[in-house]
């Protein structure tokens, strides 16, 4: 009987080792997907306190200085990322004493906004990027176009400890990512946490 029962031997796997196989792989794939999601989740809250870090020096700046700054966004396109610069206003009698003005008529469009070169560009990680919306915030007596206007940028800093008052969102893959971030109308940077 011996000799019959070790003809009979079985080989191969069971439907049980298969199926416990088949979810392990399964948890492994799961694991590493969601992990290359989280790098660049992690990535896009990266950029989001780098952000706020150049917000800070920027007011910082902006006021040691008394000079008018303001952050200028580029949409990402096809081939570039979405990014931000720095922008200073030049108002006419500063461009005439530096002869940056060359004894135009007065109706010809000067450039008022200057793009500074000591503040790098920065460009967000791919898929990355940020909105700015202006906060309800009257002007009451200002009469500069250039600051204040439906042309003017977003987000000024004055250079005497004041600022157009609004709230940035990251977006990562257009969905937000983090808290609002909020400037006050006397340039103060707050982390909505």
């Amino acid at each position: 009987m011996k000799s019959q029962s070790l003809a009979y031997k079985q080989t191969g796997f069971t439907l049980i080792e298969l199926m416990v196989v088949i979810v392990i792989i399964g948890l492994l794939a799961a694991l590493v997907m969601m992990n290359i999601d989280g790098v660049d989740q992690r990535k896009a809250m990266q950029a989001r306190e780098l952000l706020m870090m150049d917000l800070k020096q920027i007011a910082r700046q902006a006021n040691d200085q008394s000079r008018i700054y303001a952050l200028v966004t580029e949409p990402a396109t096809d081939v570039t990322a979405f990014g931000y610069h720095v922008e200073e206003y030049q108002p006419a009698q500063m461009r005439n004493a530096s002869g940056l003005l060359n004894h135009q008529k007065q109706n010809d469009v000067q450039k008022t906004w200057i793009h500074l070169e000591e503040f790098a560009d920065k460009t967000l990680p791919e898929h990355v990027s940020f909105s700015i919306e202006p906060q309800d915030h009257r002007f009451e007596n200002a009469q500069n176009t250039d600051l204040v206007g439906s042309n003017a940028p977003k987000l000024i800093w004055f250079g005497n400890g004041e600022a157009k008052p609004v709230s940035i969102q990251i977006y990562y893959d257009q969905q937000p990512i983090g808290d609002l971030i909020q400037i006050d109308y006397l340039g103060k940077v707050i982390d909505e946490k």
